[in-house]
């Protein structure tokens, strides 16, 4: 169902729920209250009555005298004693004898149909000449209140479908009127030349706030959609770039072997080292790109646990000691403070930041840990070339190498700093930079406090 139907179908609904129930209070309070008042004027009637014989006994006047004279213009009159023989009876029509109450004691008043017509009664107590305490009934037949009651409930009914058969074209008009701006933006942004070319849709100071807000979701999405884009495509040109090189030196060495390499020892020696090291940049690149793809669509799922990172980084750096035949000095204070991460992606950020120290410098590399007022902190430190000030910003961007004549020697592919940046930003680790040329870098790790010392194992 279209939602200018639900909007117009709903609106419409719950206004016919809302006039229905009005009318229906507006028609049971207005009967409650004319019987309520036709019953009080027969009240008073009855004490008039009442009021009469009492002032004719005292004249010597018989009671039933008296009640010949108070007769209703269409209604029924009686006087009941305590066993239920009536003693007087006056009616307007020989039906209304039928009519016939319980003899009471107290007063009280009713509403009575009989043959589908409808009485209001009043029933009084009354002292009789005797000295006997009597029932005094009255009947006054309602019919033109049921009357006015039928008029009004015609003319309730009429209104009411009028109404709503003018609200229901009313809700049509201003549901019109309500979805139009919305169509508008849904056929722009359906525009698939447009959606193509990520572009934005304007937004019209007319529009409602709703409409506006909608309008900035979708030019939000399209801008990031479009740096997604771009992304993507500077890294599959950059990944080409890469492979280009090894792959080129592969194929020249390939081909200068099919025709040397059979007369030319020297030439074959060289062309099979030349390949092997250029396969082997060819895996490191490749490995290189499927951790950076694993790292920006890796699952977060994984529950985080507290890791006591001293232990950690003692850990990776014993391990790394004997692959980079170089040491590194672990230095923390007596305290013992955990870290809340996703313990494989620590490893691995602890793996890229030595082993970039290891590739930049050819001295001993320091680890230091620190723990200050709501923060710990693991600073990288190694004593190399060291980062130009003016290119620190960019050290994160995927495949940016400050010393590009080294690369090749190094064997850098531009990807670890850009992996380790993500992998933080998932962690909610800071990273800082400082540099000083031909000093060394230092890299610093910046956790925020979880827990007290030695509260996880």
């Amino acid at each position: 169902m279209k939602l200018g139907t639900k909007i117009q179908l709903y609106t419409t609904v719950m206004i016919a729920i809302v006039v229905i129930l009005s009318n229906l209070l507006i028609y049971f309070s207005y009967k409650h209250y004319s019987l309520e008042a036709e019953m009080g004027q027969l009240e008073n009637r009855g004490s008039n009555i009442i009021t009469e014989m009492q002032q004719a006994q005292e004249s010597g006047i018989s009671g039933e005298t008296v009640l010949q004279y108070f007769s209703l213009s269409d209604g029924y009159v009686t006087m009941l004693n305590s066993q239920g023989d009536h003693l007087v009876r006056i009616a307007t029509e020989e039906s209304y004898l039928e009519l016939n109450q319980p003899y009471s004691t107290s007063q009280y008043t009713d509403e009575v149909t009989y043959n589908k017509e409808h009485f209001v009664m009043v029933s009084m107590p009354v002292i009789w000449e005797n000295g006997a305490v009597h029932s005094l009934q009255i009947y006054e037949n309602v019919y033109f209140l049921y009357e006015t009651y039928n008029i009004l409930k015609w003319i309730l009914v009429i209104s009411s479908i009028i109404l709503i058969v003018l609200v229901f074209i009313l809700n049509q008009l201003i549901t019109n009127l309500i979805i139009s701006p919305i169509k508008r933006l849904v056929r722009r942004m359906n525009d698939t030349e447009n959606v193509r070319r990520y572009k934005t849709i304007p937004v019209n100071k007319s529009d409602a706030a709703e409409l506006k807000m909608l309008t900035d979701s979708y030019n939000d999405m399209m801008l990031m959609l479009k740096a997604h884009d771009d992304n993507q495509q500077a890294f599959i040109m950059n990944a080409s770039h890469e492979l280009k090189t090894p792959l080129t030196v592969i194929s020249s060495y390939a081909k200068m072997l099919e025709r040397f390499g059979k007369t030319r020892e020297d030439l074959l020696d060289e062309g099979i080292t030349a390949i092997s090291e250029e396969t082997t940049r060819m895996k490191y690149l490749t490995e290189q790109f499927l951790s950076f793809t694993k790292v920006t669509h890796s699952d977060t799922s994984a529950d985080k646990e507290h890791i006591p990172v001293v232990q950690l980084v003692k850990s990776v750096a014993a391990r790394l000691e004997k692959v980079f035949k170089r040491n590194i000095s672990v230095i923390s204070d007596d305290a013992n403070p955990h870290v809340y991460v996703y313990p494989d992606a620590l490893e691995q950020l602890l793996r890229i930041f030595l082993d970039n120290a290891y590739k930049y410098s050819e001295k001993d590399i320091d680890v230091t840990i620190k723990k200050d007022t709501g923060k710990i902190t693991i600073a990288i430190q190694d004593y190399g070339i060291g980062i130009p000030n003016d290119e620190l910003d960019d050290i994160f961007t995927r495949f940016y190498r400050v010393d590009k004549a080294r690369t090749r020697k190094s064997g850098g592919s531009g990807l670890g700093l850009s992996i380790a940046k993500l992998l933080a930003e998932n962690n909610d680790i800071d990273i800082e930079v400082k540099s000083v040329i031909k000093e060394g870098t230092t890299f610093t790790l910046i956790f925020k406090e979880e827990v007290r010392d030695g509260e996880a194992e």
